[in-house]
């Protein structure tokens, strides 16, 4: 997601391919599996804003990537109602531009290995909306994007009924690596984000579903920085009409009748590994 090399969009088709602590009861993290887990995080979004305890807005105005450069910090772009945080972009017609909504935990919540699941729905969608839920270094091991890794557990582009799962790194000889898959999906509906992150290795998952697995293999070898705790950011960026000259992954907007687009998102949960 954080972006200033865009992958096409025909070339990657990406290979066609507050918030609640607490303890539960271990058990496996997937169906005949012998590895056990705890429950360490968990957002319901049950208040009326979100938790400042563990999340906090993108700050607004700093931004220059494709995907920050219209956040905004302000309530109605992550708002908390009916048990749902809502993630917004909006079009501002005096300005004839977008503003959007970008929350992260960073330094307040990160994990190194676990599992993280996300239920998500798509409200509103149109062209050049880009709502995401995904994973960058609290402390980065290789300095600088790409360098240190993201983790993008779920991008989808404009009216798509299908989601990316990303992967950013380079190979420490200045060559930005990505790899990706796409997963169908039911844009209306709740559907189930995650990944299970562990030494050496990436799962990613759709409705309990293994999509992929990424793992320190051939040019992903030579400098794997995941080794390190990461945090959360949940966003719905969009593209503009062409005024910042920026190749938007989804396009541009070309009509803003379908704003404000909308990502409802049910609960976020972070299971880590019990020994």
């Amino acid at each position: 997601m954080n972006t200033n090399f865009m992958l096409s969009r025909l070339g990657i088709l990406l290979l066609l391919c507050g918030a609640l602590q607490s303890c539960s009861v271990s058990k496996p993290i997937k169906e005949n599996s012998t590895e056990a887990y705890q429950l360490v995080f968990e957002d319901q979004f049950n208040g009326s804003a979100y938790s400042t305890r563990s999340w906090s807005s993108f700050p607004e105005g700093v931004g220059t990537a494709p995907w920050n450069r219209y956040v905004k910090d302000d309530a109605d772009l992550a708002e908390v109602k009916d048990g749902n945080l809502y993630m917004k972009a909006r079009w501002n017609t005096d300005a004839d531009l977008p503003e959007t909504g970008a929350i992260q935990t960073k330094d307040k919540y990160s994990f190194k290995y676990g599992k993280i699941e996300v239920r998500a729905k798509f409200n509103s969608s149109g062209q050049g909306g880009w709502p995401a839920i995904w994973l960058m270094p609290q402390n980065d091991i290789y300095p600088g994007w790409p360098n240190g890794g993201e983790i993008d557990i779920m991008e989808r582009l404009n009216t798509d009924s299908f989601v990316h799962q990303v992967v950013h790194q380079t190979n420490g000889e200045a060559k930005h690596n990505s790899t990706g898959i796409t997963q169908a999906i039911s844009p209306a509906e709740y559907n189930t984000y995650g990944i299970i992150k562990k030494p050496n290795r990436i799962e990613f998952y759709v409705n309990d579903k293994l999509t992929m697995v990424h793992e320190p293999t051939g040019d992903f070898e030579k400098r794997w920085p995941f080794e390190t705790d990461y945090y959360i950011i949940l966003n719905h960026a969009t593209a503009d009409k062409g005024q910042a000259g920026v190749n938007y992954w989804p396009g541009l907007v070309k009509s803003i009748v379908d704003f404000p687009y909308e990502m409802a998102i049910d609960y976020v949960k972070v299971w880590e590994f019990v020994d």
